[in-house]
């Protein structure tokens, strides 16, 4: 009997490689067991370190006196400023640094409150029915449809629109550039991608400051009103207040869409689950957790360390840029037993999914209650999904999902 021989740490430099160079990885997750297996805290060949773990990724996410390692590895081109896209995401919220971070996501918890969001349920069921009810009549007949292009993109993109007080109409083309700028959020990306990132957010500043000049003549009680108030009463600059309203349209939808388009698809591969799921509507909130955590829509974020640190028992040095891997931390077998596998009803704490610690994600509540309302509904309303055609995954580091993902709907 053989039997395998442990990765080496040549392997992991090499796997790591893999995971930051495009064309980027379908299945990230050998990867990930091969840096499990050699350190889950792993210093690279490159001076990065990676870690795998659960427990040292966590750790790394609630340490307070860490900076963005996104917003380092932006500046790390010379010519970052003269890139929009670019200044757009460094005057973002998530990638700001103390004490900017904290007045920034400050106002911007002040108004997106638990309360809001809660109000916004409503909303949310109706844009679940009306989304279902056209799918109801594209698929009628056992035509294909594109769960991405009817169901994963428009109903987030509804849903934060209603919240920002902005036309649905424009939803579609908004979230068009709103993806081509997320190209440039892991700091990972082509020249190609650049181009097509600082394309899209010359565009979408024009239609924000449309969109601001509107509100500032007359506002409104919604989400948009409310931050250019706080821009008028000093808290927030010109720069600041359209970045942050950029950010929060993007992670408004982003989540919820690369959710429902992986767990769709995660579902039809655990037809068991599916089957589960429909016969017991009590596992709701567990199995919107699980799709979280298995399918891992955010999969990395990173950190430059301020001092020496000493995560999993290794000395990290001052200065360095360390990468978690969040969806390894999510498959970690030490938090999560028989990790790959999908289980509706599982319950082992808390996924990393939207983070953790000062940059936890708080529209993570939005994304579970419009998640908690559209799956159930989505698997009573059809009862046979079935791929149609091969998907096609965001060619992103970062961020997982699907920009089309054939199905046949029967019912």
């Amino acid at each position: 009997m053989t039997t395998e021989a442990t990765p080496t740490t040549q392997q992991a430099d090499e796997a790591l490689m893999k995971l930051l160079s495009p064309p980027f990885p379908d299945d990230p997750f050998p990867i990930y067991e091969t840096l499990q297996s050699v350190n889950r805290v792993h210093k690279s060949a490159l001076g990065i370190y990676a870690l795998s773990g659960y427990e040292e990724v966590t750790e790394l996410l609630k340490m307070p006196d860490v900076h963005s390692g996104a917003r380092a590895a932006a500046q790390m081109r010379e010519d970052w400023a003269e890139h929009i896209s670019l200044r757009m995401y460094l005057n973002s919220m998530v990638t700001l640094n103390a004490p900017d971070h904290g007045r920034v996501r400050g106002l911007a918890a002040r108004v997106f409150t638990p309360n809001k969001i809660k109000k916004m349920q409503p909303a949310v069921e109706k844009r679940t029915d009306e989304l279902i009810n056209e799918l109801i009549e594209r698929s009628a007949g056992g035509e294909p449809v594109d769960i991405v292009e009817l169901l994963a993109m428009p109903f987030p993109v509804a849903v934060i629109s209603d919240m920002l007080g902005l036309p649905f109409e424009d939803g579609k083309r908004t979230w068009e550039l709103a993806d081509d700028w997320s190209r440039v959020f892991s700091g990972v990306y082509t020249e190609e991608d650049l181009v097509a990132a600082d394309a899209a957010a010359e565009e979408l500043t024009g239609y924000f400051n449309d969109v601001i000049k509107a509100v500032r003549a007359e506002p409104k009680d919604d989400l948009m009103s409310a931050l250019v108030q706080e821009a008028a009463n000093g808290k927030l600059d010109e720069e600041e207040l359209m970045a942050l309203i950029l950010f929060l349209f993007t992670a408004g939808f982003a989540a919820t869409t690369n959710l429902i388009a992986t767990g769709v698809l995660a579902l039809i591969e655990h037809p068991d689950e599916l089957k589960r799921w429909r016969a017991d509507k009590s596992i709701t909130p567990t199995a919107v957790e699980e799709l979280l955590r298995h399918t891992a829509h955010t999969t990395a974020s990173s950190r430059l360390t301020t001092r020496p640190v000493t995560i999993g028992g290794t000395d990290i040095p001052e200065g360095v840029l360390v990468l978690a891997l969040l969806s390894a931390a999510n498959r970690d077998p030490a938090r999560f037993p028989d990790p790959h596998r999908l289980d509706l009803s599982r319950d082992n704490g808390a996924h990393l999914s939207f983070s953790a610690g000062g940059h936890f994600c708080f529209g993570g509540t939005l994304a579970r209650m419009e998640a908690a309302d559209l799956f159930p509904k989505l698997i009573d309303t059809f009862t046979n999904i079935e791929l149609a055609g091969t998907p096609e995954r965001r060619a992103i580091m970062g961020l997982t999902g699907y920009t089309s993902l054939p199905v046949t709907l029967g019912r």
